[in-house]
């Protein structure tokens, strides 16, 4: 069985090779086993410009997908209720915050005890029974006054000028306005924590009352509507028009500053 030439050229009706530097024929003499060389520029018709080449680190023509709104964080892959904090952030939160003002406050509440009363009780084996002889209950009230103005600064401060408290920064969360998720106003600061404050002293004040305990749990509620709100705000969100959504350290921080 013969082989193949190595090089195989086309031969004219005559019998001679074409010369490689020779213009390819025109017109009805043209063959299809040797097309004429392309003249145009690839990306473009006949007689048609040629596209624009990009610049180096431009992406493709039109409006692309961008990040929302400035200070606005991103929702996550499960839809644009992903970016809200989840319910066990905001309790582990609450709880570290309440372990943070509970040991600043113990020098508060040792100041206001009777210590003479106490190594009385403890030289006659006999249980202080009275809360008045226990403690010195104006020191009491003052040391309750302290806390409670100690607390109220805490939040109010951090919520206003960082969105976090200890607590909320160390589980990954951030206070934010509901309108465009923006960085919270002191108006809106201070009101979310009177609010908050207001439902602690009026349910520690129907507890004292006979029968005021049944009205006085109504309170929890102020925390518990965000186990069914769609935006898991609890009450005193929704009267200060805030939420509290997830803080990534990739997510935009509507309270930084240059």
């Amino acid at each position: 069985m013969s082989e193949p030439p190595q090089n195989p050229q086309f031969r004219d009706e005559e019998g001679q090779a074409p010369d490689p530097e020779s213009p390819a024929p025109d017109g009805p003499d043209r063959t299809p086993e040797r097309p004429p060389p392309y003249q145009g520029t690839y990306g473009a018709g006949p007689g048609q410009a040629p596209p624009p080449v990009p610049a180096p680190g431009a992406g493709a023509a039109g409006p692309q997908p961008g990040y929302g709104p400035p200070g606005q964080p991103l929702p996550g892959p499960g839809g644009p209720q992903d970016h809200l904090a989840g319910r066990w952030a905001r309790l582990g939160a609450a709880l570290l915050d309440s372990l943070i003002l509970g040991v600043v406050s113990i020098p508060a509440v040792l100041f206001s005890i009777r210590w003479d009363a106490m190594e009385e009780s403890m030289s006659s084996g006999e249980p202080v029974t009275e809360l008045t002889e226990l403690y010195h209950i104006p020191r009491l009230i003052g040391a309750y006054v302290v806390v409670f103005l100690l607390g109220f600064a805490y939040f109010t401060v951090a919520h206003a000028k960082w969105g976090q408290t200890i607590g909320k920064k160390a589980l990954g969360i951030r206070v934010v306005s509901v309108a465009g998720h923006s960085a919270l106003t002191w108006r809106q600061a201070i009101g979310r924590q009177a609010f908050v404050y207001a439902v602690s002293v009026a349910t520690a004040l129907l507890n004292l009352v006979p029968g005021g305990a049944l009205i006085g749990a109504l309170g929890m509620l102020d925390n518990a509507w965000i186990l069914w709100d769609a935006q898991k705000q609890a009450v005193h969100d929704k009267v200060a028009g805030t939420l509290v959504v997830k803080a990534p350290p990739w997510a935009p921080n509507p309270y930084a500053r240059s």
